[in-house]
This record gives C-alpha cells, structure tokens and sequence, in this order.
C-alpha cells in the first residue's frame, strides 16, 4: 500500500495543472487553412501577379496558397478549405478582402492575449425576441460565475457585412449551423480557437456553465489529444501573452481548485 501511495503522489505530482484555456494559448499552434485557385487553362502574367499579391498578403495567418488545375471547371474560382472540408468559394480576387483579419477579430484576440479566460460571441439573428432572451440568460450564467471578470462577451450580427469572412468561418464550425436561424454562444480562447456552438434553447445558463467548467478544468494528456473546436482564420499574433487571470481568481479563491 505504501509504495501504491507512492506511485500516485509521483503520478500527481507529474499531472498538469494549467487550466484548458491558458495551455491551448502558450503551447498549441491553429490548425490551417488553405486557399485553393483553380484554373482551367494555364493562368496568364496577370493572374499570377495577381494570386502572388493574395499569397503575400495572407501569409502572416494560418493559411497557405496554393494553385490546382482542374481541366472540368467553367471558369477559375478560389476555394477556401479546413482540412478536407470546402468552407467557402470565391469568383474574384476582390472577395478576399478582409479573408485573414478584421476589427471583431482583432478586439477578440486582444482581449484573449489581454489574459482573459475566454470570449463568449453571441451570434444574432435580428430576431429581437430571440436575440434579447439569449443575451440575458449570457448575463445570468456570468453573474452566478466566479469567472465573470475575466469573460468577456461581445454580439455579432450574421448579416454583417464587414464582418461577412468572420461569420462565415464561424457557421463552419458545424457544417449544418448555416441552415439554422437561431442565436448562437460560441466560446473562442486559445489561439481563436471556437467550441462548437450552444444555439436556441441549447443557450441556457447549465450548458453556459458546462463550457466555462471546461476552459476552467486542468489539461490532461486526453484533452490535448483530443481538443474540441475549430480555429478560426486570422493573422498570427500571439506571442507574449499577459498572464492568464484566472491564476489570481484561483489564489485568492482555493476552494475553486476542488470544484
């Protein structure tokens, strides 16, 4: 029996204790997209100047370029992918504008790079009714939460326009969320990393604090191999973050450790 307690205190000792949100920021790179130009005939100077300016300007993000030829198509297009996965296509170069950055993003990296748990999108409808009874249940779940102060919430309207790109990568996080005209909770922390949404009445205060358990609760080798959510597009600023905040709510609150 001594020795058995002597293997688990090292087991113990060896466990990580860094919450999900803060290892996911310092240690993980996002996954990439690639951005495919397809062309049937052999692209002309200009197309290659052209594609050569998109490459350039999307290279600090988590993307690559690259051109395929494809002798069945009508005509060239650009295609956006997630691994195997097509989230969106493009007619013109034109439409690629704003793909890799935008104001939302940058103020939700900002706030993540700030030391902040998470941010909580709120992706609305336009739908009054629905939107306002989403937001106030966000409200209820962060006022019984001992992490409020370091989660931030910001609401965005799927008919932006200036942040078309941004909603768009965020639809794709589930590729049946398009067809669905319900608010949406997305929880972004890490390097724009974003859960899987709670949408209509799966916005409630428990699945609210489910998510937040789960940034919250120490990493452990199954959630590194296996970490939910979809990185979203963006320019590749993330180094030296400020320290997670969450360390000072759990010194001056032990009792949260054994939660």
């Amino acid at each position: 029996m001594h020795v058995k307690i002597l293997i688990l205190g090292a087991f113990l000792s060896l466990a990580c204790t860094t919450k999900v949100s803060e290892w996911v920021l310092l240690n993980t790179e996002p996954n990439r997209y690639t951005l495919v130009y397809f062309y049937k005939d052999v692209p002309g100077e200009l197309i290659k100047k052209q594609n050569s300016v998109i490459s350039e300007n999307i290279k600090s993000a988590n993307i690559e370029f690259r051109s395929v030829g494809r002798k069945e198509i009508k005509k060239p297009y650009y295609g956006l992918y997630y691994g195997n996965r097509l989230f969106s296509s493009f007619d013109d170069p034109e439409s690629l504008n704003g793909l890799t950055t935008s104001p939302m993003r940058e103020k939700i990296a900002a706030e993540v790079m700030s030391g902040k748990l998470c941010v909580l999108l709120y992706l609305t409808t336009g739908n009054p009714d629905k939107d306002d009874r989403g937001m106030q249940i966000i409200r209820n779940a962060l006022a019984a939460s001992p992490y409020k102060e370091i989660i931030s919430v910001t609401s965005l309207s799927r008919t932006s326009k200036e942040e078309a790109h941004f909603v768009s990568l965020l639809l794709n996080v589930e590729d049946d969320l398009r067809a669905i005209n319900e608010p949406m909770v997305f929880g972004i922390f890490g390097r724009f990393k974003a859960l899987e949404p709670l949408l209509g009445k799966g916005i409630s205060e428990e699945n609210i604090g489910l998510m937040i358990d789960f940034l919250t609760a120490d990493c452990s080798c199954l959630i590194k191999d296996d970490m939910p959510g979809t990185d979203i597009l963006f320019t590749n600023r993330w180094d030296n973050p400020t320290a997670a905040l969450i360390n000072g709510i759990l010194d001056e609150n032990p009792l949260l450790l054994h939660h």
